[in-house]
């Protein structure tokens, strides 16, 4: 694996009947740099991120990692890991299980956060939503994926982790593209070298605030 890589999602077209959900969207990724993505709720961030990954099908995609001329799609799953908004551990897993399968180290959530020394055996149902959430975005940051998607990773997470989450995401920066997507745009903000924001299907380059404000993202 080369140590700067870049990856490119363009001319992603989503649309479901009459629905149209992406209409030439693209996104930017690359190793050093946290990319970050903005929109209000049912704009198409989390289709977005699927159609990168595989989960939905859309109408029209273009994925290009470095200057390779051709994209294994079959295989995106081993080069980029994805945080969903939803919880990825089964319910009835334990944490040191799925620790297991992801060939992590469970000693280095640990030391992360010494809260988990108890947990390795506990079931992911056992714990709480935050809690879960840490375990989760530790075993994606951690994984040998050259790029990672974060969606909504600060959801139900207490503030001061929120500010150990950022801390972790600047940490692995320096070995992958990262992508993040979060409801709480100041903490997105605080940690992109690169934002967009998604509106009516398009992505908009975002450079300041001024540019959010301009596209009724946020008031003055």
């Amino acid at each position: 694996m080369q140590s700067n890589n870049t990856l490119l999602a363009d001319s992603v077209h989503l649309e479901f009947g009459e629905l149209q959900i992406l209409q030439s969207a693209f996104i930017t990724s690359q190793t050093g740099r946290v990319t970050g993505v903005l929109g209000r709720n049912g704009c198409g961030k989390s289709c977005l991120f699927k159609c990168i990954m595989g989960g939905i099908r859309p109408q029209n995609i273009f994925i290009r990692f470095n200057d390779e001329p051709d994209t294994d799609y079959g295989h995106i799953g081993k080069r980029v890991k994805y945080l969903p908004q939803n919880t990825f551990i089964p319910p009835k897993m334990t944490l040191g299980e799925a620790f297991d399968i992801y060939g992590a180290d469970y000693d280095g959530l640990v030391g992360f956060e010494p809260k988990f020394h108890t947990m390795q055996r506990r079931q992911a149902r056992e714990l709480s939503g935050g809690e879960v959430r840490i375990a989760e975005m530790y075993l994606i940051l951690n994984s040998d994926a050259e790029f990672c998607i974060l969606d909504e990773p600060f959801s139900n997470v207490a503030p001061k982790y929120v500010e150990m989450m950022q801390e972790l995401i600047l940490q692995h920066k320096k070995d992958k593209g990262i992508i993040i997507s979060d409801h709480m745009y100041e903490s997105v903000i605080g940690i992109t070298d690169d934002l967009f924001l998604l509106r009516d299907g398009y992505t908009f380059p975002i450079r300041s605030r001024e540019d959010l404000i301009h596209h009724g993202y946020i008031l003055r």
